[in-house]
């Protein structure tokens, strides 16, 4: 990747700027928008250039910001139905030629216990924010030939069941046959990043681990790795739940990637929920989490 590349990305979020921080290193530049305040002191002290976004009007100037980028991210979700940048932003985005990805999820699937999930699999969603990522994700193809990268549970330093053990929040709860998959932060960025340096325009592709895992492996393994106790089990019908995440037990999946190794030759560095948290651990210990 040559030093001369430029991107912005949509979101300065815990993706996005860990994306950011690796591009940088390789030394790309880089703009984006953020909301965190934190970002933007961090970034200004690394040379970044940020725009505030609000999701309900356009940013001032983007069409000039855009001149010389040679890759765009999105990352944001849609909001009231439909994707904000791409709600004020679609013409300039439209004149767009270089690379361009569109961060999804995979609630784009069905409710899939008995056969693997791949991106050949048809977008069948269980769910309203399902199906609005599929539109979504239509859009930003249409758009700019945007690659969509349909990510799993995303997890890593600062972000993971040790979070939650250690703040007193962590629940397992069981629902049967309910299985899920995740991805560690390093491999989506590393993923992310391979895709940039082979492009292919509107080709999907799955973010996700090799091991679909019930809920309560994961934190139990988690609880095991920092020695403290588990929560106790909660049955699904009887744990108290918001809208949200009563959604995310709503569709079981068994995903994988085929294409991640097929078309990109890419190896995840943590093919499964052990091997990740071990690594977030270590990382967490050396933040002084």
């Amino acid at each position: 990747m040559a030093q001369h590349n430029h991107i912005f990305i949509f979101g300065l979020g815990y993706v996005g700027t860990a994306l950011a921080r690796k591009l940088a290193d390789k030394g790309w530049q880089v703009s984006g928008t953020t909301r965190d305040p934190n970002i933007h002191k961090m970034a200004g002290a690394a040379g970044w250039t940020l725009l505030p976004f609000d999701s309900t009007s356009a940013i001032a100037d983007l069409d000039a910001h855009l001149q010389d980028c040679t890759h765009i991210l999105s990352t944001i979700a849609p909001q009231e139905k439909q994707d904000p940048v791409l709600r004020f932003h679609r013409d300039i985005i439209s004149n767009f030629t270089g690379w361009s990805g569109y961060i999804s999820a995979t609630s784009v699937y069905a409710d899939e216990i008995d056969d693997w999930v791949d991106e050949d699999t048809p977008p069948a969603p269980a769910t309203e924010r399902g199906r609005v990522r599929v539109s979504t994700e239509t859009d930003w193809q249409e758009t700019t030939g945007a690659e969509i990268l349909r990510v799993a549970g995303i997890y890593g330093p600062g972000r993971s069941a040790f979070t939650a053990l250690r703040e007193g929040r962590a629940r397992i709860i069981d629902k049967s046959d309910h299985l899920f998959n995740r991805i560690h932060l390093d491999d989506i960025t590393g993923i992310i990043m391979a895709a940039m340096s082979q492009p292919q325009p509107r080709r999907i592709l799955n973010l996700t681990d090799n091991e679909p895992a019930k809920q309560g492996d994961v934190v139990r393994y988690a609880a095991k790795l920092l020695d403290v106790p588990p929560p106790p089990t909660i049955a699904y019908e009887d744990a108290d739940l918001t809208p949200m995440a009563r959604s995310f037990y709503k569709s079981r999946r068994k995903l994988r990637s085929v294409r991640v190794q097929s078309d990109l030759g890419y190896t995840l560095t943590y093919p499964n929920y052990r091997a990740g948290l071990e690594a977030t651990l270590k990382a967490d210990k050396a933040a002084g989490l």
